[in-house]
């Protein structure tokens, strides 16, 4: 009889992003991610020696995972406006619980705080080389990604009462609006 695959680190980080998503922050402790995983604390503690720990890991897979992947695939496209589309679609197809779930945790630890804070700069800083590359000038690039980018965390924060098809209609009728030509 073969053994069981043993639990990589990866496991556990991936299972605290569903634990992130399903209870918020009461799903990661270490006990309730043993309680998940089916494992032992000896399981958990073989590859995070703290809790901190684990949750400055949990919060750099978030940035690989919901920043860097998508910035990654989003720049497989030749032009501009169609990244800028590309990187919407990914955007809004994660789960909003997730981020929702990252931001309540950084307001409890300092590091996932430095993150999230190091992920809102760079997600701020690609769209604006997007825009700029769409012909926008930097100025209104940067003040354009700040906008839309507002909009896109304020969308997950808030509670408008909206399903998350109307919530992404909404989202894409900003971007619309935003992204039109100025007129003269």
């Amino acid at each position: 009889m073969k053994a069981p695959p043993r639990f990589r680190r990866t496991d556990w980080l991936e299972l605290g992003l569903a634990a992130l998503a399903e209870d918020g922050p009461a799903g990661l402790t270490i006990d309730a991610l043993c309680r998940r995983a089916g494992k032992t604390k000896g399981s958990f503690y073989a590859h995070f020696p703290a809790i901190e720990a684990y949750l400055s890991a949990l919060a750099g897979h978030w940035r690989e995972s919901f920043t860097l992947r998508l910035m990654q695939a989003a720049d497989q496209g030749e032009v501009a406006g169609e990244r800028l589309m590309a990187l919407d679609r990914m955007a809004l197809a994660l789960d909003a619980r997730v981020e929702q779930g990252m931001r309540r945790v950084a307001q409890l630890d300092a590091g996932v705080a430095a993150i999230c804070t190091a992920v809102d700069r760079e997600r701020i800083a690609y769209l604006a080389r997007l825009h700029g590359e769409a012909g926008r000038t930097p100025g209104e690039a940067l003040a354009l990604a700040r906008i839309e980018y507002a909009a896109f965390i304020g969308f997950q924060q808030l509670d408008l009462g909206l399903s998350p098809q109307d919530l992404h209609e909404c989202y894409r009728s900003l971007m619309r609006m935003l992204t039109r030509p100025a007129e003269g």
